[in-house]
């Protein structure tokens, strides 16, 4: 049997020197303190409830390693951030990594001690990685370093690979998140004419690039960032984060920090670490519950996608506003800006069961499922306010080689339906090729809906996640 042609691929890091701004000391500095603040994702509201990501072990892959000395990874004279060459060309600390542990997990400096990351309590441990050999990365980093999230700082683009999901490095990432229960946060990638790999893979959350509008809000999306669909078709990118003017830890040197994508481009790489980081957050806010199963991939993924705001400016300055429709999808911010505090706040309104009406407005939901059979979710609900919410599951794969991964058959796959209160199908969406359902609906009478998962399929047994919100209308798309 002949190897796939990995090697006929060309294997950048996602981000380019050209338009970089490079500052030690700015007159005025916001970078970060903007991109996670009310402006952007919301990060430092939930550090405000002190989840950091304490605990989360992160797994940074790119073309180079993190800048590990760098003051805004110190912790009490150690490194939060550990390295691993898996090239056999030995380390290489590059600005492009550094720029991306520092979204992360930046603790800032005594002279810019407000430049907080997404989750610095975490733990980045950046591989420097190569094609032929990623899957001795991810074996390490997840099996011996216990790494529950990987993110990606490279895309796979050229003759040799279409971003249908069927490459070889699409089906190692989906293997390696169903098999370990891991989160994969890809970038849409940039300067494509679509999603490249990482970006096309079924069970991670695709982020693309987000930049200012006028009034200084993350609404509007970069012009260098990857849009949907994928080459099969399917709904990727499934978020957006920012990227414009963050100030990040530099490579240059230990104290050096630097003002990223300056012009605002949408570079996804700077945008991926924000999808990463929320995820440490959900995960530690997961490990201080008593509840099972919170912090499964799926339900972390469900949350995150579920919490996104579905209003944004596209790269022609044209307003999209998806939130009175029936799904929220669009081809290039997918369902939207992360929002870590509405996410936190999903995952901590507590779990739904089956057959029994959700005691909050919000929550989130893990279960298996039986072919052929259906799963009954109650949520209460009054007429003008809408319900969100989100299914996904895995792609499920066998390994028969580090080069050679079939899909599980039969292929499984859910449809779901909203009931009203008077049992009448108001909502019937059919998965289509995604591994992801969300659905918007605004209730038009008071009661008890029912919302149905169905498996239709012969495969039995599966597992999936399932977040939901109830909002007034409104809610869910207001600039903050």
């Amino acid at each position: 049997m002949k190897k796939p042609r990995v090697c006929s691929i060309t294997f950048n890091r996602l981000c380019f020197s050209a338009g970089l701004l490079l500052s030690v000391f700015p007159s005025c500095v916001f970078g970060l303190t903007e991109a996670l603040g009310p402006k952007g994702i919301q990060a430092y509201a939930v550090h405000d409830k002190g989840i950091t990501g304490d605990g989360v072990n992160i797994g940074l892959l790119s073309k180079g390693n993190a800048r590990d000395g760098h003051i805004a990874f110190d912790r009490n004279g150690g490194s939060t951030v550990t390295l691993y060459d898996f090239t056999g060309s030995g380390l290489e600390r590059a600005g492009h990594d550094t720029h991306m542990a520092g979204i992360l997990a930046s603790a800032g400096s005594p002279i810019h001690p407000e430049q907080i990351g997404v989750a610095p309590g975490a733990h980045i441990h950046s591989g420097r990685v190569s094609t032929r050999r990623i899957y001795e990365a991810l074996d390490a980093l997840i099996l011996k370093h216990h790494c529950r999230v990987i993110v990606t700082g490279i895309q796979v683009a050229g003759p040799g690979v279409t971003p249908d999901g069927n490459s070889v490095l699409s089906k190692l990432y989906d293997y390696y998140a169903e098999t370990y229960d891991v989160v994969f946060a890809n970038a849409a990638g940039n300067f494509s004419p679509r999603i490249t790999v990482f970006g096309d893979s079924y069970n991670g959350i695709t982020t693309a690039g987000m930049v200012k509008d006028l009034q200084g809000r993350y609404d509007k999306v970069g012009s260098a960032s990857n849009t949907g669909p994928t080459a099969d078709g399917r709904h990727k990118p499934d978020v957006a984060a920012p990227t414009q003017g963050l100030f990040v830890p530099s490579g240059r040197g230990d104290n050096f920090w630097d003002t990223i994508d300056g012009s605002g481009r949408g570079l996804t790489s700077y945008a991926v670490p924000h999808t990463a980081g929320v995820a440490a957050l959900l995960l530690e806010t997961a490990g201080k519950t008593p509840i099972a199963d919170d912090d499964r991939s799926e339900v972390i993924k469900a949350v995150i996608v579920n919490s996104t705001l579905s209003q944004f400016i596209d790269a022609n300055d044209l307003t999209i506003n998806p939130a009175d429709s029936t799904t929220a999808w669009n081809v290039q911010s997918g369902y939207g800006r992360l929002d870590a505090l509405r996410a936190y706040e999903t995952l901590t309104g507590g779990r739904i069961q089956k057959d029994t009406a959700a005691a909050n407005p919000k929550g989130w939901a893990y279960d298996s499922i039986k072919t052929q059979s259906e799963d009954v979710y109650h949520i209460t609900g009054k007429k003008g306010q809408r319900l969100i919410i989100t299914a996904t599951w895995h792609r499920k794969l066998k390994k028969l080689s580090n080069q050679l991964y079939l899909e599980a058959y039969p292929k499984f796959y859910l449809n779901l339906k909203i009931l009203s209160p008077t049992d009448k199908t108001v909502v019937f969406e059919p998965a289509g090729k995604d591994n992801l359902i969300k659905i918007d609906h605004l209730f038009e009478t008071d009661g008890d809906y029912k919302v149905v998962l169905r498996n239709p399929t012969l495969a039995d047994e599966r597992d999936y996640g399932m977040a939901f919100e109830v909002v007034d209308r409104c809610a869910a798309s207001d600039d903050n």
